[in-house]
């Protein structure tokens, strides 16, 4: 049994929420609706998404670090 919940902002103003910066949670709760659906809609309509937990990282990852080695000691 699902529950039939009616979402109360526009998918215009998701997508304008997020793109200011609000999380899926926090659009989810204004909405009524899950992060999920959320997510859904927000994929639906080309919006790239940010890194899960990127808000709460401290520092930036260099991903090539290792790409050049040298073998002197």
């Amino acid at each position: 049994m699902s529950k039939n919940r009616k979402c109360l902002l526009s998918v215009k103003d998701i997508i304008a929420m997020y793109k200011e910066g609000y999380s899926t949670s926090e659009i989810g709760k204004a909405a009524g609706v899950t992060p999920r659906y959320v997510r859904i809609i927000l994929h639906a309509n080309d919006v790239p998404l940010r890194p899960r937990g990127s808000w709460k990282r401290k520092y930036q990852l260099n991903q090539d670090y290792f790409k050049t080695w040298s073998a002197t000691i």
